[in-house]
């Protein structure tokens, strides 16, 4: 699966990315607003990128998509995923993550993007939802600025010592 749009390609990821992977998982900035019980975390970096290479949306309700720069195509950026996709319900959730050094430039914005024109043009998604910490402020403004609409606080189970507080927010495909 690859999926493309102005500056940013989103694929699967292939053995060459371990390195980026590896980087990825060292950015602590990265993940002090993410669940701590993400795929990329679990194991080592070489089974969690076997484990991210075998994800299926179709099969395993999750994919996960390395993003792209078009400019360096061989350069990890971060990673999209599709995830908790319930095809009955025509529901899904979307999830991003950069590394911090890419924080600032719009990826996040045009990830979204390419990931919601995906949804509209190959399945037969109605709602989308995405989940972020309040702290998160740039990332709420990616949402928001895709067309996303704040639904409500919830208090969820992010993997971590004590409950999480998350916002909510839709967007309909």
């Amino acid at each position: 699966m690859i999926m493309e749009k102005d500056r940013l390609m989103l694929r699967r990821l292939e053995d060459k990315d371990l390195n980026g992977l590896i980087r990825l998982r060292d950015d602590l900035c990265v993940y002090r607003y993410e669940p701590a019980f993400l795929i990329e975390l679990q194991g080592t970096p070489a089974e969690a990128l076997k484990i991210i290479q075998e994800t299926d949306l179709w099969k395993d309700r999750q994919c996960i998509l390395g993003i792209f720069e078009k400019n360096n195509p061989d350069i990890l950026t971060g990673f999209a995923e599709f995830y908790d996709f319930k095809p009955s319900g025509k529901v899904i959730s979307i999830g991003y993550r950069l590394m911090s050094e890419y924080w600032g430039r719009g990826i996040a914005s045009d990830c979204i993007s390419i990931l919601l024109d995906y949804l509209r043009n190959h399945t037969e998604v109605e709602l989308v939802t995405a989940h972020v910490i309040p702290d998160n402020k740039a990332s709420a403004h990616c949402l928001i600025k895709n067309g996303f609409q704040y639904l409500l606080t919830k208090t969820e189970d992010w993997g971590h010592d004590h409950p999480d507080v998350a916002d909510v927010y839709t967007f309909d495909c």
